[in-house]
Formats: C-alpha cells, sequence, structure tokens
C-alpha cells in the first residue's frame, strides 16, 4: 500500500511531538493489547468493541464453509443477492461488490438501505420475477429498517413460493439476538453469526462483509491477503505502521482547526468514499469535536477551500486518468495538507484496516470513544414517538414547501445569515435514491459550496442516520442542515410477521417520521435547519435549487 504525504512541513514540530507522545504513553502497543483505557478512564462500551483488530485472522476459518454455501446458492439458480441492511451492515459489502470484479456466473449484489416507499417498490418489482435470495443483516438484529423491509419481502416470497419461503432468506446477525430467533422460526436457508465484539461500522473484514462478499464469488482468500499484511506489519512495526501515522496526521492536525478531510474520489470510487464517510464520521462526531468527511469527485476552485481542510486523494494505479494526476498537482500546489492513496483493488481489505486504525489513533488525540454513537438514540427515539400518532397528523407544518411564494427569500436568508458560526452545510436528502438524483445532488452541493465557501455534503435518509447522523448531533454544532422530503401518496403496507410486528402501517408513514424525527432531534440538539418539502419530480427540483443557489 503506497500512501504519501504532502505539505505537511508547517506542522512538523506538532506531528513530532504527537508521534513522541504515541511512544512515551505506548499508545500503539495498548491499542494491540485492547486497552479499553487508551481512549478513556472507564471502560464504556470500549474493550467489547476491539475485534476488529484480529477479526481477518478469525474469519479465516469460515472461508471454506462460505465459498461452500455460495456455490450450493450459484447453482440453485439465484440470479441476485438483496441485502437488506444499514450502515456498517451495508456500506462495506457494497465496496467490495463495486470495487472487486464479480465472477460472471454468480449473482450480483443489489443493497437495500432505504424505507423510502418508492425504492422499496421498485426493488419488489424486480424481485417478484427473477429469482433472488434475501441477505437480511443487522448487528443488533432489531433495526427497525432492517426488520421492516424483511416483512415486506417475506411476505411477497411467501405469496411466490408458499411455505417454503424461507428457503430464500439469510441473515447475519450476532448471536442471541431477536433477529437470530426470528430468523430460526421462519425457517431461513442459513443463519451467520456476527463477531459480537467488532462494531458495526467496524465489521467490513467481519461475517458481514465477507459473507455477501463470498455469495457473489469474491475470493477470501485472495481478499484478506492485503489485510494480512497489513496486520502482521502492525503487530512488527507498530508505531510506523501506515495506519497509525495515518490516525496521528489526521488527529494531530484536527486538534489544529484542521477537522473536514476532503475525499477526492474517482466516480469508481465513490463507495468506498461513504464507507470512509461512516467510519470517521459515527466515529469521532462526539462531545463537540469529530472529523467532517466531505466526498468529491469533482473538485472545487481553489477559493472554495478554507484552512480547515485536509485533502485525502484517491489515486487507481490501473487505469490511471491524467485528471486525477493534474488533480494532485493542483492540490499539492494549494499547500493544504494532503494525503495521497495509490489504489489498487486487490488491496482493499489493506484499505479497511488501515483506516479502521487509523480512526482509533485519531480517537486518541480528540480524547473520545471511537466506539460509541451516543446520540444516535435519540431520532430512534423520536421516531417511536411519532409513530404512535395517527398518520394524518404526523406532519406537523415545519416544512417549507419548495413551491409556496416566497421560498427563495426564505432559503436565501437561511444559507447567509450569519447569527452563528457555519462552517458547513449537510443535504440531508430523504428523497427516492436515484442516478440522476446523485448528479442533481452532487451539483447543488457544489454551487452551495461554491457559494458559501463552505464545505457542503448530502446522503440520503435514512441512510445517514446509520452513517454521519451522529456527528450532525454530536459535534460542536456549526453545521446548517437542509432537510429534503418527498412523500409518494400511494401508500405501501409493512406486513407484520409472528414474532416481528410492522413498526408502521406503511413505509410511507415510517419514512416520514424518521425525516420528522430527525429534524426534530437537530432542533432540539440547537442545529440550524431548513426543512423543505419536495411534492413532485426530484431531480428537476433539486436541478431547480443548484440554480436557485448559482444565482444568489
Amino acid at each position: 500500500m503506497k500512501i504519501e504525504y504532502h505539505c505537511l512541513e508547517a506542522y512538523e514540530k506538532n506531528l513530532k511531538q504527537a508521534a513522541l507522545e504515541l511512544k512515551e504513553k505506548s499508545i500503539v502497543k495498548r491499542i494491540l493489547k485492547k486497552d479499553y483505557s487508551v481512549w478513556k478512564n472507564r471502560n464504556e462500551e470500549i474493550s467489547s468493541r476491539l475485534g476488529w483488530l484480529d477479526t481477518p485472522i478469525r474469519m479465516k476459518a469460515f472461508i471454506q464453509e462460505y465459498h461452500h454455501l455460495a456455490e450450493t446458492v450459484k447453482k440453485s439458480g439465484i440470479k441476485k443477492i438483496v441485502l437488506l441492511g444499514m450502515g456498517g451492515s451495508s456500506l462495506a459489502p457494497e465496496t467490495l461488490s463495486e470495487i472487486l470484479t464479480r465472477k460472471e456466473e454468480y449473482p450480483r449484489l443489489i443493497v437495500l438501505d432505504s424505507t423510502c416507499p418508492t425504492v422499496v417498490s421498485q426493488v419488489a418489482e424486480t424481485t417478484k420475477s427473477e429469482a433472488s435470495l434475501f441477505l437480511v443483516s443487522s448487528k443488533s438484529g432489531i433495526t427497525v429498517e432492517t426488520l421492516s423491509l424483511l416483512n415486506y419481502f417475506y411476505h411477497q416470497q411467501k405469496e411466490i413460493h408458499g411455505n417454503g419461503a424461507g428457503q430464500y432468506f439469510m441473515a447475519i446477525t450476532d448471536p442471541g439476538t431477536p433477529l437470530e430467533k426470528l430468523a430460526s422460526e421462519l425457517g431461513f436457508r442459513m443463519i451467520v453469526q456476527g463477531f459480537p465484539d467488532v462494531g458495526g461500522r467496524f465489521s467490513a473484514l467481519s461475517p458481514f462483509g465477507l459473507f455477501p462478499a463470498a455469495l457473489i464469488g469474491i475470493d477470501l482468500e485472495k481478499l484478506l491477503l492485503s489485510a494480512d499484511e497489513t496486520i502482521l506489519e502492525f503487530r512488527t512495526e507498530l508505531d510506523d505502521h501506515p495506519g497509525v501515522k495515518l490516525g496521528l496526521t489526521l488527529g494531530c492536525l484536527n486538534s489544529l482547526g484542521m477537522d473536514k478531510v476532503t475525499l477526492l474520489l474517482p466516480p469508481s470510487l465513490k463507495s468506498l468514499g461513504r464507507w470512509l464517510e461512516q467510519l470517521a464520521a459515527e466515529s469521532t462526531g462526539k462531545e463537540g469535536r469529530g472529523i467532517l468527511p466531505v466526498i468529491e469527485s469533482l473538485p472545487h476552485p481553489e477559493e472554495a477551500y478554507g484552512q480547515d481542510r485536509i485533502f485525502v486523494l484517491y489515486n487507481p494505479v490501473k487505469n490511471q486518468d491524467i485528471f486525477w494526476q493534474k488533480n494532485l498537482e493542483r492540490f499539492t500546489s494549494l499547500n493544504h495538507p494532503l494525503i495521497h492513496f495509490s489504489f489498487t483493488p486487490e488491496e482493499i481489505s489493506g484499505h479497511f484496516f488501515t483506516w479502521e486504525l487509523a480512526i482509533a489513533v485519531a480517537g486518541y488525540f480528540l480524547k473520545i470513544n471511537p466506539f460509541d454513537q451516543p446520540d444516535v438514540e435519540l431520532t430512534k427515539k423520536k421516531t417511536r414517538e411519532l409513530l404512535k400518532k395517527p398518520q394524518d397528523e404526523l406532519s406537523p407544518g415545519i416544512f417549507l414547501d419548495r413551491d409556496s411564494e416566497g421560498f427563495s427569500g426564505e432559503f436565501e436568508s437561511f444559507l447567509i445569515r450569519k447569527n452563528h458560526k457555519t462552517e458547513y452545510i449537510a443535504v440531508l436528502a430523504f428523497l427516492p435514491q436515484d442516478d440522476n438524483l446523485e448528479v442533481a445532488l452532487d451539483n447543488l452541493c457544489r454551487q452551495l459550496a461554491e457559494k458559501t465557501k463552505l464545505p457542503c455534503v448530502w446522503n440520503y435518509g435514512p441512510a445517514y442516520l446509520h452513517s454521519t447522523g451522529q456527528l450532525h448531533k454530536g459535534d460542536a454544532g456549526n453545521g446548517k442542515y437542509l432537510g429534503l422530503l418527498f412523500q409518494q401518496e400511494k401508500q405501501l403496507p409493512i406486513p407484520s410477521l409472528p414474532g416481528s410486528p410492522a413498526p408502521a402501517f406503511s413505509f410511507n408513514q415510517l419514512f416520514e417520521a424518521q425525516a420528522l424525527a430527525d429534524f426534530e432531534a437537530l432542533k432540539e440538539k440547537g442545529r440550524r435547519l431548513l426543512p423543505v418539502r419536495i411534492n413532485e419530480r426530484p431531480v428537476e427540483e433539486i436541478f431547480r435549487l443548484g440554480e436557485l443557489v448559482r444565482n444568489m
């Protein structure tokens, strides 16, 4: 793995002092020994979350079994694996499926991490006619989105296959969870147990990441080679490990005010960006601190970048694009701290481990516990409260209508108002996932960043609740949040199953409740939020918003 550092001369003294501190306090040795006191004096859900340090080694015992199961699934005629999961249960499998070459004879992977009724309906249409296997993935076994999707698709498959529907489902969950019990009662084809000592966002190289990879024909032995080398290097070189240097750099520069990490990634690596986004944001965004990941595939003009930026540039070694080489030269000349990764797909497992270690080391410098998520429960609690109300009472008049008179003025006022310090803008998109919509959202963020000279990020809801949502409510409170909600009129009911009651009447109700709950949670935390209702044609409306920003 090749990592190069640029433009760090001005911080050399600080970085040397930070490296000396790691050695004097034996921080890296203590991490290797799974010593919780590296981060906190009290063992606050730390010791029970350090299994990622040796997960690739433990996974060796399961490789043959996973490949045998994958071969059986392939021979049974399954054409598609539909993974139902959120956050750490879905981001790593999606990354692996998009970066590594799938063998043609194996099923392809579809990740469903949304409660948007439009998106659920679209996937459901494809699973009516094509032989599909549903992989229900939840560490806790109680994830509301995952269980709602399970209820819906199990009901669909039962209509197709009758009492044999369970044979079209597998589960990945920790031992003893409600999902494990439910999967057994419903006659799932297979239940794969996760490792209880590995947290969700650190689970890329555990069953949650590797079992889905095996099902689509990825060679796990080859995949883990890079991780094996990286772990061996960690155990023998300790303080000189690439992950330690990366974490030291991120943590040290964060303390100097550089808390925005701009991930410059070609479109082919965007899924890796989403994985990195969750790892960094959910691990560090707490106690008034945090590392804000900013994913960019098309860099902004120089004047859009402030002095609070660190740049991480991923440059594919194979099929090198002159565009990315020019960007490397350009960002080096800007004199911002820059970390340059030369990337090959075969090294993806090594990158997973290196970044996990880096975030753990950065967490030491930020003086936070990187393994908990203390502010996530607030939105879950508010969602449950809202779902107790009748659906027609669910949506109070908190939304600004995109088509309303005076929208432009209120929107502009929200963006330029300077009564509080603003360091970034986040677009919270409770919208139906779509490739064209992603282009529109990228464009909106670009227009916002260039107009306000602030970093702008976006992600889909409810997926971001399992990713950047912790940082939104746990950092210093210097963000502005543009909440967008699209409501589909046609109702998509959520059926109940024995042992799994529907949390809401429909996906429409659940989707809206999750949006409202998080928007209320942000306001309760004192965050500045503008909630906007998108009434029709989301792609067109988001492009219109971008044009509105451009013309301000």
